[in-house]
């Protein structure tokens, strides 16, 4: 019983102290780095944001390995962080505390078996409507713009009324 009190406790430091900040690209690193857990797990370092794009660095790490015989980072990994970087693209359209944002489809194409080497995300947004946020990833190793994965993500908006 305590350990659901304690996650209670968690979402309510979540939703009143960072949930305010999180809209606001200076203060977002943080957020996605030090607070979203699985972000952690994996070690995903954001290193650019501005309007309609962002990046984010998967630092390799045995642990994200998917096929121990070309000791590649798992691709559920690098979906994990174009997921993140279509979202934080997109979460630079946001413009109120209560805005909420949520990836409602997302396709993704491999095309190359990465190295053990570190990887960049990219995510750009290509329309930014009403309600829905249409993005392009991609995602590459760092020093080296050859695509290994593409894809395209859908992000359901909710803004807060004004």
């Amino acid at each position: 019983m305590w350990q659901f009190k304690l996650i209670l406790d968690y979402l309510d430091l979540l939703t009143t102290i960072f949930l305010p900040l999180m809209f606001n690209v200076p203060n977002y690193r943080n957020i996605m780095e030090k607070v979203i857990p699985f972000h952690q797990v994996l070690g995903l370092k954001l290193i650019e944001m501005r309007e309609g794009y962002a990046a984010i660095k998967i630092p390799f790490k045995q642990e994200l390995v998917g096929d121990p015989r070309t000791n590649s980072i798992h691709g559920g990994v690098i979906s994990t962080a174009l997921d993140a970087a279509g979202g934080a693209a997109g979460i630079t359209t946001l413009t109120g505390s209560e805005d909420q944002i949520a990836t409602v489809d997302i396709h993704i194409d491999y095309l190359d078996a990465g190295r053990p080497e570190d990887i960049i995300v990219e995510g750009q947004i290509v329309r930014n409507g009403s309600s829905l946020v249409y993005t392009q990833m991609k995602a590459h190793h760092e020093g080296d713009n050859k695509i290994i994965v593409q894809a395209r993500a859908v992000y359901r908006v909710k803004r807060q009324a004004k």
